[in-house]
């Protein structure tokens, strides 16, 4: 009976300490991106949500007129990402955009378009970040990338939405 007890006491350390460890590279990760957003003077991204398991930061895109929210999502994981909320769309016309969000992702691997249970279309980009080697500077490239993929690819996608 004393060694089990012992054990469960061992095993509750080894939980904690990995726990502290994921905390720990998590604040590193958003110190870092923190760090990066104001000395490289980039504009209009902000703090959304800071809790042990993830830190958001929140910012628009201005995508043909539309003001388009895009989140920085890092987490206790290895992946980080990035999500643009696209457009809301009723239920009725979630089952005919998939055929075309389909096309989309096949087409660039590297992004992940996907309606969530809210009914918002949501472009997403899945960040590789490892504790050792963090970039923060990735993070605004890719949101570089995305603005682009979005000029290019919005007004079709806004098309298939709201068609008849």
């Amino acid at each position: 009976m004393t060694n089990k007890k012992e054990n469960i006491t061992v095993k509750e350390t080894v939980t904690e300490n990995t726990t502290n460890t994921a905390t720990s590279a998590l604040t590193k990760k958003f110190e870092a991106l923190k760090a990066f957003i104001e000395n490289s003077n980039v504009k209009g991204i902000q703090i959304a949500d800071e809790t042990e398991e993830h830190k958001i930061f929140r910012s628009l895109l201005n995508i043909e007129g539309q003001n388009l929210p895009v989140f920085i999502v890092l987490n206790n994981s290895i992946y980080s990402f990035i999500q643009v909320h696209l457009v809301t769309i009723p239920e009725e016309k979630r089952a005919k955009c998939l055929p075309f969000l389909n096309e989309l992702n096949e087409k660039y691997s590297m992004l992940n378009y996907f309606i969530n249970s809210q009914g918002n279309i949501v472009l997403n980009c899945n960040v590789t970040t490892l504790d050792n080697n963090f970039e923060p500077a990735i993070f605004i490239a890719l949101i570089d990338q995305i603005i682009l993929h979005l000029q290019d690819n919005y007004s079709d996608l806004m098309k298939k939405v709201w068609e008849d």
